[in-house]
């Protein structure tokens, strides 16, 4: 079967990752499309993952829909080429408009109910939908639901095992009690009227936090020249091996939030939006969410001084794993359905 996987923002590059490789085990052709947005070249170059860049993410409004036209019609070039059988990927909003046009089945795998733009041009037209069992937006006709999340394609147990020599390789003590605080760069049109930690006190917030444990920051922009000295700098594909030993995250991401709460890490979600994945991931304890700057520097402070967060948030996490499914075996599955 020739599978086409469009990756078009770097946790995409994760997600599938590792179903990719058993289908090709299995004997299946896989292509995968890229799209240079934020680190994904960088990851797909560091897995040694094969790609064919379609596009540039687009600037604005109108930036985004001159992408949207270009690169369906470049997609729709290389699937002529690449006779797909089955077109896959998150959001699915290319896969859905070339799967269409070719006569084929379109996969797509979403867990971001405000993406509502991306929904309408999208959902009418692809084949099936899959989504955690935990979304919260009222549920589309073809949507189907698993028991996960998609960090669980790679951070499940039996795809990822914290490496703590790795870690120390880096120059990073894993044993040493320190805070990974994520700021993102709110340029996503999911983004618009949103906010985080107030930019005016996210200085004094990173220095609070070095009072009881060393910060590392990781930016999708520039950072104040102050707080340069904190800034994280690491190979981008080895981010997972340093959370895991962090003693608590601050993210305005909702990505790097569900992966540290995923991994057994007390995680701070720093962000108007809310997700169902993070309100599951509040419900075993993991997680907690707030925009207020100052309850969540005392959430923080709170955390780093608490001898039993860690151990509370590690029961969460084992209650967690206990009730969600591998999510790369059932990609894997899920795909392969449609060679059938």
């Amino acid at each position: 079967m020739n599978i086409l996987i469009d990756i078009i923002h770097p946790a995409h590059v994760h997600f599938f990752r590792h179903g990719l490789k058993i289908l090709q085990e299995r004997g299946h052709e896989v292509a995968v499309t890229a799209r240079v947005k934020d680190v994904t070249i960088e990851l797909l170059d560091n897995f040694k993952i094969p790609y064919t860049v379609l596009s540039e993410v687009g600037t604005g409004r109108l930036g985004l829909l001159r992408e949207l036209v270009s690169r369906d019609i470049k997609l729709w070039k290389f699937c002529r080429t690449f006779q797909p059988d089955v077109l896959t990927g998150i959001s699915g909003v290319f896969i859905a408009h070339v799967g269409k046009l070719l006569g084929k089945p379109s996969i797509v795998w979403d867990d971001t109910e405000h993406q509502n733009q991306a929904h309408a041009i999208t959902w009418p037209i692809a084949t099936k939908i899959y989504s955690p069992d935990c979304y919260s937006k009222a549920r589309h006709k073809k949507q189907h639901f698993y028991p996960g999340c998609h960090e669980l394609a790679y951070l499940h147990p039996n795809r990822f095992t914290p490496d703590a020599e790795l870690v120390r390789s880096l120059g990073i003590d894993p044993k040493e009690k320190y805070c990974i605080v994520r700021f993102v760069s709110w340029g996503a049109h999911h983004d618009v009227g949103q906010h985080g930690l107030a930019d005016e006190r996210k200085l004094a917030f990173v220095q609070e936090i070095s009072r009881y444990a060393r910060p590392y920051i990781t930016s999708e922009g520039p950072l104040p020249k102050e707080m340069e000295d904190f800034r994280l700098r690491i190979p981008v594909h080895q981010i997972h091996h340093v959370l895991a030993f962090a003693s608590l995250c601050v993210a305005e991401g909702a990505t790097v939030a569900a992966e540290s709460a995923i991994l057994g890490v007390p995680a701070i979600y720093t962000n108007t939006l809310r997700a169902g994945a993070i309100d599951k991931l509040e419900e075993y304890g993991l997680l907690r969410q707030t925009t207020d700057t100052a309850l969540a520097q005392k959430w923080a402070l709170d955390s780093l001084q608490d001898d039993q967060a860690l151990p509370q948030a590690r029961k969460g996490k084992d209650r967690m794993l206990s009730e969600r499914i591998d999510v790369t075996e059932y990609i894997v599955e899920i795909i392969e359905q449609y060679g059938n």
